[in-house]
């Protein structure tokens, strides 16, 4: 992925486009749990362009001159159980249709481990032993990057995203050995917003001065009636 009219020459540069995917990034997720589960597409086109760059030059959280840890919040794989492994999605179908929800914390018993940049990018997320399929965060980001846009998007968005990155994205590489798209599908999608909680989770706790600030409540003025 390389987007020749942003150039990132210095630390500065580095955060101010960052400051701008996390906005996105804050919008797009807010979207997909409205109901928009096609911007999972966009914010793994976002998550890409973190770990290797909009310029070609290499990972943009590596331009920060700060070592950053990121969130993992998956649980560990056990082999011996002979089970299909899915550590950022959960099965959760609804009346009969197949579905997957984003982990996100939701179980208390998988804790949220720190790791390093590659501990995260290349862990193995997603095995199923008898379809020989074995998938790392990396994997999906790349696969989710490269469908088609399609209408469950949120209109909204689609200024601020085709200001931030200009790629457009090519169709399915594969049918990933046979697995029905769709439930690949529907696995995947989970697992990007997933990681996009990951990864805001431990931004806004490294990077705050990054972050819009929470607006102030301040309670409406009334007047003290006069008897």
């Amino acid at each position: 992925m390389k987007n020749t009219s942003i150039e990132l020459k210095t630390k500065e540069d580095a955060e101010s486009y960052l400051k701008a995917l996390i906005h996105f990034m804050l919008e797009s997720t807010l979207a997909y749990d409205m109901g928009f589960e096609g911007e999972a597409q966009r914010l793994a086109v976002v998550i890409r362009v973190l770990f290797e760059g909009p310029d070609g030059t290499g990972p943009l959280l590596k331009k920060l001159d700060k070592e950053l840890y990121l969130y993992d919040n998956s649980p560990e794989y056990n082999a011996a159980q002979g089970l299909p492994y899915s550590a950022l999605a959960l099965y959760t179908p609804k009346k009969g249709v197949e579905a997957y929800s984003p982990r996100m914390g939701r179980n208390p018993g998988v804790p949220i481990r720190k790791a390093t940049y590659d501990e995260w990018w290349h862990k193995l997320v997603v095995i199923d032993e008898g379809q020989g399929i074995k998938l790392t965060r990396k994997q999906i980001i790349e696969a989710v990057a490269n469908t088609y846009g399609d209408s469950s998007v949120r209109p909204k968005l689609n200024q601020e995203f085709n200001k931030l990155i200009l790629d457009k994205p090519v169709g399915w590489v594969n049918e990933k050995k046979g697995v029905k798209r769709s439930t690949l599908q529907h696995i995947e999608f989970a697992s990007t917003r997933h990681m996009a909680w990951e990864l805001l989770l431990a931004f806004e706790e490294q990077l705050n001065h990054l972050f819009p600030p929470v607006p102030e409540y301040k309670p409406p003025h009334r007047e003290e009636s006069q008897e």
